[in-house]
């Protein structure tokens, strides 16, 4: 099957060891454009005679109305882990995923949530599941000594974190959780390597993000927020096990505690998400996958209703 990857910069820069490791299971053509402008460039005047598939490597949500060029390609397939703002109410694309992939009229999508692919199959999606992953080449253990006892690293600001936000920056006053920021590669993973316990806090996401893997690669403690149990067992989390999960302020506050009491079992929980994020999670396994998302032939969508095209009027610049 000839396919073709059209990958934008800005993905690219999470994608990267994803596709260098996919060129062991498959050929394909690999195309980088500039941001989400270039990738409309590229499709209005590509010619993709001779291809089975074309990859689109790209944030829908970021393409905004340009997502129209995107029918001209044979075999559609997008590639986007920010569909799970589908069902996140602070999202600009709350409610819009669906009838864009319906306009797009025969298209499969590729997404990191499970329940996500699930719903969007039952509103006549052709869609797939393939988790986040990590950087193995990146995110790694240093064997340092962690003198941070429980952090979270990242922003924090963007609107379609509010809730994330609200929670973190009331665990901070509280004395409970550091917020802090790194540069990207060697500095962020070595600030991972000086935290005991990393806090998760992807609230409404209904799945796992990036940040989860990266801090279990780098030998943390992950005390995350729950997800529907379909998240875990798709990805192997075994609660107290692997990873320790929590859902209210209250339980958060718990299982800080018994952390900190009991630091034999918290460092095997530590090195058993290590284990596993190492074995299944990195890009690097994801890419395996990737034969077998293609191969089916794809689905035509159920044809645009009105409130569609009203989800559509909103559906970015």
């Amino acid at each position: 099957m000839k396919t073709l990857v059209v990958s934008t910069d800005g993905k690219l820069m999470v994608t990267r060891p994803l596709w260098e490791a996919a060129k062991q299971y498959f050929d394909f053509d690999h195309v980088e454009v500039t941001r989400e402008h270039g990738l409309e460039a590229y499709f209005n005047d590509a010619d993709f005679s001779g291809y089975d598939r074309v990859i689109a490597d790209t944030n829908l949500r970021r393409l905004g109305k340009r997502y129209q060029c995107l029918k001209r390609a044979p075999g559609l397939v997008i590639f986007d882990h920010d569909v799970c703002q589908n069902n996140v109410s602070t999202s600009e694309w709350y409610r819009r995923y669906p009838a864009v992939l319906r306009d797009l009229e025969k298209a499969r999508v590729i997404v990191s949530g499970a329940s996500l692919a699930e719903q969007l199959r039952e509103e006549g999606i052709d869609a797939c599941f393939l988790p986040k992953g990590y950087d193995g080449t990146t995110i790694t253990d240093l064997g340092l000594e962690r003198t941070i006892e429980s952090a979270f690293v990242g922003r924090v600001k963007n609107k379609v974190y509010k809730r994330r936000k609200r929670f973190l920056l009331r665990q901070e006053n509280l004395g409970k959780v550091q917020l802090l920021r790194a540069d990207p590669g060697e500095p962020y993973n070595r600030l991972l390597n000086e935290i005991r316990v990393f806090v998760s806090a992807d609230i409404g996401f209904n799945e796992y993000m990036i940040k989860n893997f990266e801090a279990m690669a780098a030998g943390c403690v992950l005390l995350a927020w729950r997800q529907p149990a379909l998240e875990q067992q798709a990805l192997g989390f075994v609660e107290n096990e692997n990873v320790v999960l929590y859902d209210s302020e209250a339980e958060l506050h718990e299982k800080l505690q018994w952390l900190h009491d009991n630091p034999e079992k918290a460092g095997a929980i530590a090195r058993a998400g290590q284990a596993i994020v190492r074995e299944q999670h990195a890009w690097a396994c994801r890419a395996a996958s990737f034969p077998k998302l293609l191969d089916a032939e794809i689905m035509s969508a159920p044809a645009v209703s009105w409130k569609d095209r009203v989800r559509l009027l909103g559906a970015g610049k």
